[in-house]
């Protein structure tokens, strides 16, 4: 039987960006080099809890991003007024979001390795 396709394997693909080191020699680059994490799901066998563990932690990140996204506009806003706090603000709401994500998806895959989901 054919090994299925993990979709989530793609968010490997930011890791791409690291590459502009190179030319740039800009370091700050090599911090996309964590999504290199999402590589080890194209072995992952999709199952129905996988798929379902994956969606409870998406929904939760996504609902996060949307949590934070106001307070951290405010507070840009508030930190230096003149300045446009909408990039700041959608940055730190992303990063906490994915972070997040990956942090919440290990602590299910845990759970569910032990056998307590």
């Amino acid at each position: 039987m054919r090994h299925p396709f993990n979709v989530l394997s793609l968010a490997a693909l930011p890791a791409l960006v690291s590459l502009l080191c190179i030319p740039s020699g800009d370091r700050d680059y090599l911090c996309y080099l964590g999504f290199l994490v999402f590589l080890r799901y194209l072995w992952v066998n999709p199952d129905e809890l996988f798929l379902h563990t994956v969606r409870r932690a998406a929904t939760s990140a996504f609902l996060l991003e949307f949590l934070l996204l106001p307070p951290c506009l405010f507070l840009f806003y508030f930190l230096d007024p003149r300045i446009n706090p909408m990039p700041k603000a959608l940055a730190v709401s992303y990063a906490a979001s994915v972070i997040f994500f990956c942090l919440y998806h290990t602590w299910l895959e845990l759970r569910e390795g032990k056998g307590l989901e």
